[in-house]
Parts: C-alpha cells; sequence; structure tokens
C-alpha cells in the first residue's frame, strides 16, 4: 500500500513541474508552499482571471531567443482572448477539452532539421500531430505579429485537443479555414 503512495507521490511530481501557480491563495488552496515549488492547480482555479502556466519551462533550452521573445508575448496574447472569450474557448470545449489546461500543456522546440519535412515551414509557421506531442516553431516564427502568432498558438492547440487537419484527415478543414476560424472567434 505505502509502494503505490510512494509511486503516486512521484507522478504527481513529474506532472507539478511544468506548471506556474498564481498567488499564495492557490498555493495555500493546493496544499504547496511557494517557495517549495509549484503545483497543478484545479481547472476551477485555472479558469480565473489571474492564473497563468509557467510558458518559460514549457520551452525548448534549443529555441532561438528571437522566437522564444515572441512565444512569450503571444503566449500571452493567447491565453487572455481563452479566458476572456466564450466563443474562443468553445473552440476546445466543442473538441471535448478544456481550454487552459490544453494550452498550459503544450510543449514548444525549434523545427530543426531532423524533425522537418520537406517543405515543411514553407506556407506554415509551426506544426504539430493531432492529440498531442510538441509543437514545432518554424524559425521564422518571431517575425510573426503578436496577433498572428496567437492565432497559431491557439491553431496548434486545437490539434492537442484532436482537431484535424486535411491533407491527413481528407474530411478536416485546411490550415487556412482552422487560421480564419480561430481569428474569427478569438478576435485575433
Amino acid at each position: 500500500m505505502a509502494a503505490k503512495w510512494v509511486v503516486a507521490f512521484l507522478w504527481a511530481l513529474v506532472l507539478i513541474l511544468p506548471y506556474g501557480v498564481a498567488s499564495d491563495a492557490v498555493d495555500a488552496m493546493v496544499g504547496i508552499d511557494a517557495a517549495a515549488g509549484e503545483a497543478i492547480v484545479p481547472g476551477s482555479i485555472r479558469d480565473r482571471d489571474d492564473w497563468r502556466p509557467n510558458i518559460d519551462r514549457r520551452i525548448s533550452a534549443e529555441m532561438s531567443q528571437k522566437n522564444r521573445d515572441q512565444l512569450i508575448v503571444a503566449f500571452e496574447v493567447a491565453l487572455e482572448r481563452v479566458q476572456k472569450m466564450e466563443e474562443c474557448r468553445d473552440l476546445f470545449t466543442e473538441l471535448g477539452a478544456e481550454p487552459m489546461t490544453t494550452l498550459s500543456g503544450v510543449t514548444f522546440y525549434p523545427m530543426g532539421r531532423r524533425e522537418a519535412l520537406p517543405n515543411m515551414c514553407r506556407g506554415a509557421d509551426a506544426y504539430t500531430m493531432v492529440g498531442g506531442g510538441p509543437t514545432w516553431l518554424c524559425r521564422d516564427f518571431w517575425r510573426l505579429s503578436d496577433k498572428r502568432a496567437a492565432m497559431i498558438i491557439i491553431h496548434e492547440a486545437l490539434h492537442h485537443a484532436g482537431l484535424t487537419e486535411w491533407p491527413k484527415d481528407p474530411d478536416g478543414m485546411r490550415s487556412v479555414a482552422i487560421n480564419k476560424m480561430v481569428a474569427e472567434h478569438c478576435g485575433l
């Protein structure tokens, strides 16, 4: 019985580290001292306007500084839109996903030669496998406007939530249509 608790505790630590904690009040609610570390916060707390995931821990150390800086700014814009705009949140909930959990669970890596399929970044700014995995940012992500970059972050997070895309799914939306949908529903 004690071994099960130890295993559960270790798994909890693995899952806890990537998430940020909003305040001492949240720390008290989840039973964690702010000086001791961070914790996964329950969904109802994640919905608070002042809760922010620790995006810096979700970005690969290999990311260029220019892409990192743009990603941090655009992620804040994306969070703000998802938190404040019901139509934007609905894009996730219609897929059966909790918006803030989905966004805060995305990890970001630079698209390198190893990962890139031929011409992967021609006409694309990022790439994500449907259902999860990292989001790969193309080299010129830093050149995007803050709004366009936020739209791309939400677009890719929707793939994490299960949204398929043509041509892998013959019935899926095209990338341009997904971008248009995100722009309209999220005010981007």
